[in-house]
């Protein structure tokens, strides 16, 4: 099966699931079919990318995970960012949800968000709290 690229959409990017329109949160690069059944048609025309709000990007990504897709975070490796944030509690739901959590003057604090990248930014804004 194809590997499906996981991104931040760009800034103002709404939701493409039917009437939604609200704020994209992922952007989901799909790779342009390589073969054709007929042949014929060269699928110049094919969706290759889709964005996804809070509400829709869980189970549009359980659907492609169960038809045999993998999705790959464009934005940073979950693991990487775990090895340099010893501070945190960093993990994943099954929904694909990421966590980090960390005490900080004796209160626990939480951030969550669907791709690395924003993680690490909110995690960051936390950090950068604590020391001012």
């Amino acid at each position: 099966m194809s590997t499906y690229e996981a991104t931040s959409p760009p800034e103002g990017a709404t939701c493409q699931s039917d009437h939604c329109r609200s704020a994209a949160v992922v952007r989901l690069i799909i790779p342009r079919p390589r073969l054709t059944a007929d042949g014929l048609h060269t699928h110049a025309d094919a969706i290759t990318t889709w964005d996804n709000c809070d509400l829709h990007w869980p189970g549009f990504r359980d659907v492609c995970v169960r038809s045999g897709h993998t999705v790959l975070d464009r934005t940073g490796d979950l693991r990487e960012l775990a090895s340099a944030s010893p501070e945190w509690a960093i993990f994943a739901s099954d929904g694909g949800r990421l966590y980090a959590s960390r005490r900080l003057n004796g209160h626990g604090t939480t951030v969550d968000a669907y791709l690395v990248g924003p993680l690490r930014a909110q995690m960051q804004a936390v950090d950068a709290d604590v020391r001012d």
